[in-house]
């Protein structure tokens, strides 16, 4: 038998077929483009989303050659896409950095109150989660909301196109603000609050569950008879089963944006995610949880950089070849669009400090990754201090090969910084859930240890230890001292 992994992202969607050890027997990837404007909107054509996920599925099936066994699917949080009853979209996707509902948002909350969020959906309350957006539509766009008849998650949209049936996972559910994370289901009395009738929602299911096959046409049309349906998740803990999570170890996804996904037994206490942003989200198996520590313009920062200082020649080559080779003397604050945790600051920005005259774009390059660098570091004390201690990261997305910013990890983590040899984590995560499924492997730790192997090590430079501790406590203070100005360069009248 052979899997599909169907990895949707905020920059494309991906599908990549793999055998039960793991290898690529193909790999078809669509992008698009995200919509970016001044007035903070950030959306996405659910269109383009669909029609893509399409054109990457029949490629993956023609490149191949085989009947797919099974497809399951990870995908962004947050963003959801509205259809009316014939499954048609009503409107554009907005991402969770969009701006719009955030109004709506701070007043719901006050008849709310950040700690019973943070008790029943195990989130730190936050504008960027999918209830703003949906009370956006409730309050600003009454002539879509008197309409809808689902509120379909980016993962849920897929199975609803290809399944017929509206379906979502736990761990995907949980980025709604409208899920209960210890009884597992959607929560009533949120649901009351919020004005969203429970039917609007799709049904939730733990990864891994078979929710049915795909249907005609798109059977045909795709080359997908008979493949089933297994249930995916949120891209992050989908991620962690691909990267193969053995005891200790710790997965950094680094794409678009990045994200450490420490995984553990038992919920965060809610005081913990009060005050460091850090959520309970159940992981893809249903014994144990994770949680999402992440920088929303990580991989988006790089290409960012060199679409404006290199008219948008990608010199990944020669930047890794020029930047200095010690720790740089500029501190850079890593956000384009807000920050993630442990700030959940949506007015933070990029900004660059200690520039002089002799200051060149290698210097700021590297010191742009070391600002990632050292943002995660502020979530791992965090996880530190709960307990959550590991020997080694396991690097994984776009980024893990950029062998610059992976040794500039380990040094400034002082931890070793594995990449692994398939680059594809969240499609692998997906086939090891189909594998499960379907009876290839006894349980998801089996899978990964046949479908996922180690590449290469980066150990930290201890040389490097004494500077880049020195600059951390510097760094630690950066986010408080830019606030205001931040706060300024966001000003809009919209």
């Amino acid at each position: 038998m052979v899997f599909c992994g169907l990895d949707v992202g905020t920059s494309g969607v991906k599908a990549v077929v793999f055998d039960k050890q793991g290898n690529i027997l193909a790999n078809c990837f669509n992008a698009y483009e995200l919509t970016f404007k001044s007035d903070g909107t950030r959306d996405l054509p659910p269109e383009e989303i669909w029609q893509k996920t399409q054109n990457v599925l029949a490629g993956a099936r023609r490149e191949c050659g085989q009947e797919i066994a099974a497809l399951a699917v990870s995908s962004f949080g947050e963003a959801f896409i509205a259809v009316d009853k014939n499954g048609d979209p009503l409107c554009e996707v907005m991402l969770f950095t969009d701006r719009r509902g955030e109004s709506e948002y701070y007043e719901a909350m006050k008849g709310i109150g950040d700690e019973k969020i943070a008790k029943i959906c195990g989130l730190p309350p936050s504008p960027m989660i999918s209830a703003s957006k949906i009370l956006y539509l409730q309050k600003q766009r009454p002539e879509i909301w008197e309409k809808i008849d689902k509120l379909l998650l980016i993962e849920d949209f897929i199975y609803f196109k290809l399944g017929g049936r509206a379906y979502t996972d736990y761990s995907l559910a949980c980025r709604t603000m409208l899920f209960d994370v210890h009884r597992l289901c959607w929560s009533d009395e949120l649901l009351e609050k919020m004005n969203v009738p429970k039917s609007m929602l799709s049904e939730p299911v733990c990864s891994g569950t078979v929710v049915g096959e795909v249907i005609r046409p798109y059977a045909d049309k795709l080359g997908l008879a008979g493949t089933k349906l297994v249930m995916g998740g949120h891209d992050q803990p989908v991620h962690a089963c691909g990267a193969g999570r053995e005891k200790n170890a710790m997965v950094c996804s680094m794409g678009t944006t990045e994200c450490l996904t420490p995984v553990f037994d038992k919920p965060l206490p809610y005081e913990v995610t009060l005050k460091s942003s850090l959520s309970t989200e159940p992981f893809v198996t249903p014994d144990k949880y994770c949680t999402i520590a992440f920088n929303v313009t990580a991989g988006l920062l790089v290409k960012w950089f060199f679409d404006t200082f290199e008219k948008g020649e990608q010199k990944y080559a020669e930047y890794e070849q020029n930047a200095p080779k010690g720790p740089t003397k500029l501190f850079v604050q890593p956000y384009l669009m807000g920050s993630g945790t442990p700030y959940m600051d949506n007015l933070g920005r990029y900004a660059v400090i200690g520039a002089d005259i002799g200051t060149t774009t290698y210097d700021i390059y590297k010191a742009s990754l070391e600002g990632l660098c050292f943002d995660q570091r502020l979530n791992l004390e965090y996880l530190r201090a709960q307990g959550m201690h590991h020997e080694t990261l396991i690097a994984a997305g776009g980024g893990s090969k950029s062998e610059l910013w992976l040794q500039i990890k380990a040094d400034v983590l002082q931890t070793p910084v594995q990449t692994l040899t398939c680059k594809e984590v969240g499609a692998l995560g997906c086939a090891i859930l189909c594998a499960v499924a379907l009876g290839e492997y006894a349980d998801i730790t089996e899978a990964a240890r046949a479908m996922s192997e180690v590449k290469s090590v980066f150990m930290p430079n201890a040389d490097n230890k004494a500077e880049y501790d020195e600059k951390f406590a510097l760094y630690e203070t950066l986010h408080a001292d830019l606030k205001k100005y931040c706060a300024y360069a966001c000003k809009t009248n919209w």
